[in-house]
């Protein structure tokens, strides 16, 4: 068989295979380290004289890969090119062991950036190792791009004795990182809040008076409060001073060109503080600042594109030609007009797509599966830089990164493939190459779980705790909802079934790593909140608090084991306070 992600815009079967039970020895005629790196770790278990002949230019990431019975040619636009060709013998092989189809394969992406975008500031900063292992998972994939996203999850020395080594990245870590993904042609996109989104700066004793709402108290969840009022009061000469001490401390650290500032969702701006100042005119005197040290230090910078959107002819004044608008939409379908209204200024944009992971248990890709196919659709026809492929992490990043794969490989389908169909065809080669399953199709398995996961939504319920444990409100807690209405009982009961059958299929497999066990956790996860939302309406059958709050517990117990196998340990104990108590 001849399955690969991303599709290939040519592919060609022929008669016989090529043999790499004897084969060891390859010709390289140019000197990049990357690509020597990459043919080596195909030999790990080969020996012999067959031979591979690689060959690139200078730029580029077009390729030819040739096989035949009697060797294997790679012949490339550029090094990256040679990289991706590699990449894509290296899934032949896990496909087909040994003996490889003989087959040509002309390739080569529709857009030249193709991101995946991680939240490490809303619950799980990953340890070193797990950032080694996406950045493997990326480049094996053929993304070229990682950012990571920055509030408070660096040590930072603003948040001395507030933030430790032990619970965000340190400055070695990230050079080190940077180095990794070097190797592998991933370029290491800093990405920091620098505007709004500044929680913990914000709420510490030493820099609340630098916020537009100076003295806000928290009134609902942890998780809530972190979504809103932390915008910088942009007229106090010292939030410069701050703000530009922490991208001082920050920008030398990456060897990328880019540098993102974020800057989205200033929702407080002159609302405090500056109350009756116009709010385009206070944004923009901050965004100018931000992009002056950044351009200090040659990079181009980057930004969210939600606040140019409500002032495009303002900022097309204002910013520089040079940044890049990071142009968001999470709907199942995003409008054409979006992409469209920054093409039609002249703004250089990356479209930002979503795996939609970020308030449950497990990522919905009947979201995202239809938001990164219309969203690429549209990043081509307009001409814009490429794809940024989001992983948020709100209301505490309760998906563990294992349980959004599928959307990340769908965001590199598409970035590279914007034609390609995501079928059947492509769902058996996700199931084989991302999770390493050929009993059965694991699309269908997450599927079925994100519509477990829709009668039981994690955001909804602590947003719903919220409001009648912390604010005062007398509101239901429904059971879920869907486009005809709420669900019944009965249908959480079906839920339930969904998450044990889904269980058992996973458990049948008989492995032990990460993938496996993350996704058998989010079944326990999502069949735990079906039956909680069934207590919480004293619903026949599921009244027993004792019992579920066993349940949770012996989850939450299984739950942070996985957890601290790849993350540190950051915000887990939120989330076990909060799970520990949950039935009360």
């Amino acid at each position: 068989m001849l399955r690969i992600i991303p599709t290939p815009r040519f592919i060609e079967e022929r008669k016989g295979v090529f043999s790499f039970s004897d084969s060891c020895a390859y010709e390289y005629n140019g000197s990049d380290s990357r690509i020597t790196a990459a043919l080596n770790s195909l030999f790990e278990n080969h020996h012999g004289n067959t031979l591979i002949s690689v060959s690139h230019g200078e730029n580029g990431e077009g390729y030819r890969l040739t096989v035949s019975k009697y060797g294997i040619k790679i012949e490339a636009d550029g090094a990256a090119g040679a990289f991706y060709a590699i990449q894509s013998l290296r899934q032949l092989i896990k496909e087909n062991g040994s003996d490889i189809p003989c087959c040509y394969i002309e390739d080569a992406p529709d857009l030249s950036y193709r991101g995946f975008y991680h939240d490490i500031s809303r619950g799980r900063v990953p340890t070193l190792k797990k950032l080694k292992e996406i950045a493997d998972t990326l480049a094996f994939f053929k993304i070229n791009s990682l950012q990571l996203y920055v509030e408070d999850a660096f040590t930072f020395s603003e948040l001395e004795g507030i933030v430790s080594a032990e619970n965000a990245l340190t400055a070695d870590e990230i050079k080190e990182l940077d180095r990794y993904c070097k190797d592998r042609f991933i370029d290491l996109v800093p990405s920091m809040s620098t505007f709004g989104h500044l929680f913990t700066l914000l709420q510490s004793e030493r820099y609340n008076h630098l916020c537009e709402l100076k003295g806000h108290k928290m009134t609902r969840n942890y998780w809530l409060e972190r979504q809103w009022h932390h915008t910088l009061d942009v007229y106090n000469p010292e939030t410069i001073e701050v703000i530009g001490s922490m991208l001082r401390q920050f920008i030398p650290l990456f060897s990328s060109k880019y540098f993102n500032i974020c800057c989205d969702e200033t929702m407080d701006l002159c609302n405090g503080a500056n109350r009756g100042k116009d709010k385009g005119e206070a944004y923009f005197y901050h965004v100018e600042k931000l992009i002056d040290i950044v351009k200090s230090y040659g990079k181009t910078p980057m930004m969210w594109g939600d606040e140019i959107m409500a002032r495009p002819d303002m900022a097309k004044e204002r910013l520089p030609e040079d940044v890049i608008v990071l142009n968001w939409c999470y709907r199942h379908k995003v409008a054409e007009w979006i992409p469209k209204m920054f093409w039609e200024r002249d703004f250089s944009q990356i479209c930002c797509t979503g795996t939609s992971c970020w308030d449950n248990f497990i990522e919905n890709i009947y979201i995202s599966e239809g938001n990164i196919s219309s969203f690429a659709a549209h990043a081509k026809k307009y001409g814009t830089l490429g794809i940024l492929n989001t992983n948020w992490g709100d209301f505490g990043h309760v998906c563990p990164f294992n349980c959004n794969l599928y959307g990340l490989l769908s965001g590199a389908e598409k970035s590279w493939n914007v034609g390609s169909v995501m079928d059947a065809e492509f769902e058996s080669a996700a199931s084989l190459l991302l999770y390493n399953v050929i009993d059965f199709n694991m699309a269908d398995t997450l599927k079925s779980l994100a519509k477990a996961g829709s009668s039981s939504n994690w955001s909804e319920f602590v947003i719903w705790h919220s409001a009648t444990h912390l604010e005062g409100k007398a509101v239901p807690l429904r059971y879920g909802g869907n486009h005809n209405g709420e669900y019944t009982p009965e249908d959480l009961v079906s839920h339930i079934e969904i998450c044990r059958r889904e269980k058992a299929r996973l458990e049948a497999l008989k492995r032990n790593d990460g993938i496996i066990c993350d996704l058998i956790l989010s079944c326990r996860a999502i069949e735990l909140m079906n039956r909680l939302v069934l207590c919480i309406n004293n619903a026949e059958g599921y009244t027993d608090k004792k019992a579920l709050q066993a349940d949770f517990d012996q989850w939450l117990r299984d739950y942070s084991a996985a957890w601290l196998r790849d993350d540190k340990p950051s915000d887990l104990w939120r989330l076990q306070e909060f799970v520990q108590n949950i039935t009360k």
